[in-house]
């Protein structure tokens, strides 16, 4: 079996273990003992990533565990996504929620399931009491809600040297910005994937995530362009309920630096500043390098 870690998202690969000129898919020969862990995002890439792992016998050989870390802020129809990929494929799919501990110790995680998932934000508040409003300066959303909640259920498991799969794909450089030596990006070296390649199998498909682009699966998150969430927040106004509560309850929670409330968004704007420029603002069709700005179609936890 060859395994290739890559090293920068346009480098060749560092060979780890069996070396030849097979693609990591083929030739399973060779070390099985390898673990690798599929962060599973909700989004269609990741999803298309770990059914082209499965096509390609990955699941065959290999110990590999798909985990999906819920915030409580997902939308419910990439809730009903991970769960019909699950059912559809005979694919067993890890849901884990993290848990806040006090003084200075990371989250860890609870195990939960489609039917007992957190859906009011429940996990989001709880990091957002100890640490904060996270926003573009303080980014600690990712690494609590779903990093050191996916690393912790690991840990409760006995895994401790393993290989991510990123369902990232060759059209996104800009969100591989620190690759780790750990961090495998089967859509871009593998497996090379454009966002219409994607899009079209999906079309192929008796299911599909039923959400657009811009919304994205956290439903307000703050990596999010601000023309996203403008369009989001003319469409569905009541999304930045909760958003404008946290920012209410949280605003001088966690440390920061000038002592002022933080707020979500960029540029200091907060949920009611979003919902005020929906109803002022006429946006025109998202460009493409709109859709992809900030937030993707989903937040991936070891990007």
């Amino acid at each position: 079996m060859n395994i290739y870690v890559a090293t920068s998202w346009r480098n060749e690969f560092q060979p780890d273990g069996v070396v030849s000129s097979a693609g990591a898919g083929e030739g399973r020969e060779g070390n099985v003992s390898d673990k690798f862990l599929v962060s599973f995002s909700g989004g269609r890439s990741s999803a298309y990533m770990t059914w082209k792992l499965l096509d390609e016998g990955w699941f065959d050989s290999d110990e590999l565990l798909v985990v999906f870390a819920n915030t409580g802020k997902e939308r419910e129809e990439t809730l009903s996504f991970v769960h019909r990929c699950s059912v559809e494929w005979n694919l067993p799919i890890i849901w884990v929620e993290a848990v806040v501990n006090e003084g200075r110790v990371a989250c860890t995680h609870k195990v939960v399931d489609y039917a007992s998932a957190s859906r009011n934000g429940e996990p989001f508040e709880a990091v957002i009491r100890k640490y904060g409003i996270p926003n573009m300066n303080y980014l600690h959303c990712t690494r609590e809600l779903k990093a050191n909640a996916i690393r912790s259920y690991l840990q409760s498991i006995g895994w401790e040297d393993y290989k991510i799969l990123q369902g990232i794909r060759l059209d996104e450089p800009r969100r591989i910005k620190n690759p780790k030596p750990n961090v495998i990006y089967p859509l871009v070296h593998i497996w090379p994937t454009l966002k219409w390649e994607i899009l079209d199998w999906w079309k192929q498909q008796p299911f599909n995530l039923r959400l657009k682009d811009h919304e994205g699966n956290c439903d307000g998150c703050h990596k999010k362009s601000t023309p996203k969430l403008v369009r989001i927040a003319q469409e569905r106004p009541q999304t930045f309920d909760w958003w404008g509560e946290m920012e209410q309850k949280y605003g001088l929670a966690g440390y920061n630096e000038d002592g002022t409330p933080r707020t979500f968004y960029r540029g200091h704007r907060s949920a009611k500043d979003i919902v005020a420029m929906s109803k002022l603002l006429v946006l025109p069709p998202l460009a493409d390098e709109e859709e992809d700005a900030g937030c993707s179609e989903s937040c991936e936890a070891f990007a």
